[in-house]
């Protein structure tokens, strides 16, 4: 009787794993349908398209030896100064002696 019982609970896991997968499987297919009426929509990819993208660069990238990242070609810190971009900063000195508010009265 005991292996009767272990068939039949294994069958009851092996139901319960295939309804599970299935229900993965519908929201899958809900999603996609969602993501692509949306992306006709408003013309934005679907966030797992754009994910997918920068991966496939970022492996070619890294296989045939060129740059490495998702954003390697562009410059940064003060490599982007010295190539000529524009640093929207302005310079203005700190004096100590600069005149202020006066304290605020409570009342």
């Amino acid at each position: 009787m005991n292996w009767i019982a272990r068939i039949v609970m294994g069958l009851v896991t092996g139901l319960l794993g295939l309804v599970f997968l299935a229900g993965l499987l519908a929201a899958l297919g809900l999603y996609i349908v969602f993501a692509t009426i949306r992306w006709l929509l408003t013309g934005r990819k679907p966030q797992v398209v754009m994910v997918w993208q920068q991966f496939n660069a970022m492996r070619k990238g890294a296989r045939w030896g060129g740059p490495r990242g998702f954003e390697s070609g562009t410059p940064s810190g003060f490599d982007a100064q010295s190539q000529g971009d524009i640093v929207d900063v302005e310079v203005r000195e700190v004096v100590e002696d600069a005149p202020r508010l006066p304290p605020r009265q409570q009342g």
